[in-house]
């Protein structure tokens, strides 16, 4: 079996994309690829002895445990949030980039699928062989599109269009975000949209105005979010705007 780095499992609302208001089981896994300006991890880029794990769903009672972590520690820390049945809808594989730690996924989806709970990934959208490795396990791809405006660096639209062909190909579900701000021009806009528009049209779109942290991030105005709504809707089918709303709501 194999073993992964965490930060964090609890029980929460998801507050972000279009399964927003979901009760999830969230898996954080630690380490992260990119350094995102707008990033609300810092702890993804931090190496960490030890990881927290909730015990009672809500409550925040946290325990801690020894880094790495066993898929069979993981998935007993998964079960024991698991209570009463029906309370969450999905296991979330979120990070940092939990594709850094494929193998781990793979082993986890199956017996997560076993439990009667989806499985659903939160990516950066480019590291496409590890992609490949936890795809059948997989229900719902949440894939980002990152932006230079927002992140820092330069954009990977060429990989984010080949991780798209493989993610709506084989996942059930898929969806793509875009974090916008104040500096996103209608042309990187333009070009993140065709993305989709060229690989997976029906895929659902959601803009998400950055989050300001630690100084960082502006968002757009309302007015300009409205324009970068109609551009969408001139490329794709009936996109989104979402905020997190799990930072309105004081979730985790």
């Amino acid at each position: 079996m194999a073993n992964a780095e965490l930060i964090e499992i609890f029980s929460a609302i998801q507050g972000e994309g279009p399964i927003v208001g979901r009760r999830q089981i969230f898996v954080r896994f630690g380490r992260c690829d990119v350094v995102c300006e707008y990033c609300d991890t810092p702890l993804c880029h931090v190496d960490l002895a030890r990881a927290r794990v909730e015990t009672t769903p809500g409550v925040r009672d946290f325990a801690w445990i020894d880094n790495p972590v066993s898929t069979p520690r993981l998935l007993e820390a998964i079960a024991a949030l698991d209570r009463p049945s029906g309370l969450h809808d999905s296991v979330s594989f979120t990070g940092g980039e939990p594709l850094l730690h494929a193998e781990a996924i793979a082993a986890a989806c199956p017996v997560v699928r076993a439990r009667g709970l989806e499985t659903y990934l939160e990516t950066n959208g480019h590291l496409i062989d590890a992609l490949h490795r936890v795809i059948d396990g997989v229900d719902v791809v949440g894939m980002d599109i990152k932006l230079e405006s927002t992140t820092g660096f330069a954009a990977r639209f060429d990989e984010n269009r080949r991780f798209l062909a493989v993610a709506a190909g084989r996942a059930r579900e898929v969806f793509c975000k875009i974090v916008v701000g104040a500096d996103t021009s209608d042309e990187e806009l333009e070009q993140a949209l065709a993305v989709v528009a060229d690989v997976a049209p029906h895929a659902p779109v959601v803009l998400q105005p950055v989050t300001p942290f630690r100084g960082r991030g502006c968002p757009p105005t309302p007015d300009r979010l409205l324009t970068m709504h109609a551009l969408a809707a001139a490329r794709v089918r009936r996109p989104l705007v979402i905020p997190q709303t799990h930072k309105m709501l004081g979730q985790l």
